[in-house]
């Protein structure tokens, strides 16, 4: 068996790709499991650090919903907009 070391920039395309095809629930749940099990390895000095560190690791989907509250709001957004332009 063969072991393919990856380099963090591949490992990283990897995980973004990854989070494309995630709900905003599921997305909500892997930013709290890296704030439990990574984050407090990092122990960034003050909250504005560790605000910048979650945007850093959020990267291109930072703007994505992050809970169902949201997506349940989009999704209401969107019906209204159907309804108004039937």
């Amino acid at each position: 068996m063969s072991v393919i070391i990856m380099n963090a920039t591949a490992i990283r395309q990897q995980i973004i790709e990854s989070l494309a095809n995630l709900s905003g629930e599921q997305l909500l749940q892997i930013r709290e499991l890296i704030e439990q099990n990574f984050l407090p390895q990092i122990k960034p000095k003050s909250e504005e650090e560790r605000q910048q560190l979650i945007k850093s690791l959020q990267g291109k989907y930072a703007h994505a919903p992050t809970s169902s509250e949201d997506f349940a709001q989009q999704k209401q957004a969107e019906i209204d907009w159907e309804e108004r332009n039937r």
